[in-house]
């Protein structure tokens, strides 16, 4: 019995004893951090060295150090590094502080990575100032960040970062002024050296310059335009589109020719919860001439200018709007005849319109197509296991913002690093990207299918009054001048389907003139399209086009004035017609389109053919 006892109370005694790792564990851990097994995928090694570097952390073993060290300076992406820095902090080592302070200075990592470098060297009893000790002189150089100090005695150094101004005395001079800099004279020795190996805050460097090889600081992230926190969605577009254009010189004819077809478009609309509004202007020019030998010529212009704007006030989903049109057209021609100045015809003439509407409606359709990219990124960060959490509405719309700003770059360099910064920045991207994942993010960013995409249903109703002017000779065989009214209904609906790579959509309109005169019809029409559109993309993500189809019904009838005589000929007229197309989508909101038309009108068939071709300029997108 007695040896019973004892042999229990020894086993206790040991159970007590601290646990450590096994001497031999380092090295197998140490492999694992360094070498992808042959029979593991990246992203199943990835974890498993994470899982390595805190076992490393964990044994405390001096020959752990060299390696987290090396982790902290290499690793500047994937969370492996933060593991490290924090292990430093945790092992008390001193040979850790330079590597660590130069983390906490390092601003092309994200400030959370530098605030846990700090609070590592704070529990080495140590901070982010560098010391380098220069061996002429007997001086120091220290960089800090702040708002400046200044220094005086025998010989030391002082940089700082953060606007404030620093001089030296001791044999020579070294100052800094405004954003950083360093300028250093005939010192005596005191070195300016780029030794310290961080960058400057304001745009400085320090000492005599930066290291070479450093790696570049990124330019920050762009903050793009300031909502509101009300904002639900906002949209800025400049599309420029071109027809036909050519030029030709005929040297048998000896005859110049020319002809051109192009338009363009500025679209802006915010959509907050209270109230919403938007303008849209618009420009259209079809122009040509034929400049043979001699005094002939032949020349003409069709120039159509338009603009609209609307405010709405919401009361929940129901709303009071306002709308305002403004149209104009003027056409020229010039025919020069050769022989006879007596037969040379030249003709200009305009028509403008002018509209204001008051009604209310329900609803509101709003493009969500950088909604949807957001969403595509959050795909395809988990598809790829590094998806820490879910994307939230503050990071969203900060990423949102900044592709807004970036808009007009020619490459996705920048949005690239804007995204990955602000994703690591908030703890949802694990990891450092790899070369597949990099490039599907990169796909994503550059999806241009996400452009146009309507969400929501939106219903109103608006009495119209509207002004037409008229040239005056076109007043004689076209009496609609002057005053008209109508009413007039819109519907609209869209829907993204199949996560986000089909959408479904659909539109609606009613109209009728209201108190015309007896000289004057009141026509009205009504109509309907529904349209389906599903999006290609490749394995990894690339966009490759849309494929779409449509149909369309208008019923309309043309009515006739009161006072003249009743017509045998049918006033209301039926079109039914469908198409389908494919639109090749180059670049942002930019693409080529060909579609096939077949349509009953009156009850002729009619078949067409279509090529389209768009250039989106400048689009920024914003949806919640």
């Amino acid at each position: 019995m007695r040896r019973l006892i004892l042999a229990t109370a020894a086993l206790l005694a040991v159970a007590q004893l601290p646990a450590y790792a096994q001497p031999a564990d380092v090295p197998a851990l140490i492999k694992m951090i360094e070498t992808q097994p042959a029979d593991m995928d990246r992203s199943a090694w990835k974890e498993k060295r994470r899982e390595a570097a805190r076992k490393l952390v964990a044994t405390k073993d001096k020959r752990a150090v060299p390696q987290l060290i090396k982790l902290v300076e290499t690793e500047t992406f994937d969370i492996i590094g933060e593991i490290a820095i924090e292990g430093l902090g945790n092992m008390g080592d001193q040979s850790a502080v330079p590597a660590l302070q130069k983390a906490a200075n390092d601003n092309t990592r994200d400030k959370a990575t530098r605030d846990l470098a700090k609070k590592a060297l704070a529990k080495l009893g140590s901070d982010a100032n560098v010391v380098v000790r220069v061996p002429a002189g007997g001086g120091t150089t220290t960089t800090t960040t702040g708002n400046g100090t200044t220094t005086t005695g025998g010989g030391t150094t002082t940089t700082t970062t953060g606007g404030g101004t620093t001089t030296t005395t001791g044999g020579g001079t070294a100052t800094t002024t405004g954003g950083g800099a360093v300028t250093t004279g005939d010192t005596g020795g005191e070195v300016g050296t780029g030794l310290e190996g961080g960058s400057t805050e304001g745009g400085g460097t320090t000492g005599g310059g930066t290291l070479i090889g450093a790696p570049k600081a990124p330019e920050g992230v762009p903050e793009g335009p300031a909502l509101s926190d009300d904002t639900i969605a906002a949209y800025d577009r400049l599309t420029i589109a071109a027809g036909t254009a050519s030029l030709a010189y005929d040297t048998v004819r000896k005859r110049a020719s020319f002809s051109a077809d192009v338009a363009g478009r500025w679209q802006h609309r915010i959509e907050r919860e209270k109230m919403a509004w938007g303008y849209d202007f618009g420009g259209h020019l079809v122009t040509g001439l034929i400049n043979p030998e001699g005094r002939e010529s032949t020349r003409g212009a069709q120039l159509g200018l338009e603009g609209a704007g609307e405010a709405r006030f919401y009361t929940g989903k129901v709303y009071g709007i306002g709308k305002a049109a403004i149209g104009f057209q003027l056409n020229y021609i010039s025919s020069l005849d050769d022989d006879n100045p007596m037969e040379d015809l030249k003709d200009t003439r305009y028509t403008a319109d002018i509209q204001v509407a008051l009604g209310g409606g329900y609803g509101r359709i709003v493009d969500v197509g950088a909604a949807i990219r957001v969403r595509r990124l959050a795909r395809t960060l988990d598809a790829n296991r590094a998806l820490g959490k879910q994307i939230d509405a503050a990071t969203s719309k900060r990423l949102q913002l900044a592709w807004w700003a970036l808009r007009g770059e020619r490459g996705s360099y920048r949005s690239l690093v804007a995204t990955v910064a602000i994703l690591r920045e908030a703890g949802i991207l694990l990891g450092e990207p790899d070369a597949g994942l990099a490039y599907e993010l990169l796909t994503v960013l550059q999806d241009s299918q996400l452009f146009m995409r309507p969400e929501g249903v939106d219903v109103q109703l608006v009495i119209a009054e509207g002004y037409l002017m008229r040239d005056e000779e076109d007043m004689i065989a076209d009496p609609e001048v002057g005053r008209i009214e109508q009413v007039i209904l819109t519907a609209g609906y869209g829907k993204q389907l199949a996560d986000d790579k089909a959408e479904a959509s659909g539109s609606a309109f009613a109209r009728a003139r209201l108190l015309a005169p007896d000289t004057q019809p009141s026509p009205w029409a009504l109509g309907a399209t529904a349209r389906l559109k599903r999006f290609a993309y490749g394995d990894h993500g690339d966009p490759i086009g849309a494929f779409d189809v449509s149909a369309t019904l208008i019923l309309s009838n043309d009515s006739e004035p009161a006072q003249t005589m009743p017509s045998t000929d049918p006033k209301t007229a039926l079109r039914i017609q469908g198409e389908a197309g494919f639109t090749w989508w180059l670049n942002r909101a930019s693409g080529l389109r060909a579609a096939a038309t077949i349509a009953e009108d009156a009850g002729e068939i009619f078949f067409g053919a279509s090529l389209e071709a768009t250039y989106g300029l400048l689009d920024g997108l914003y949806a919640r």
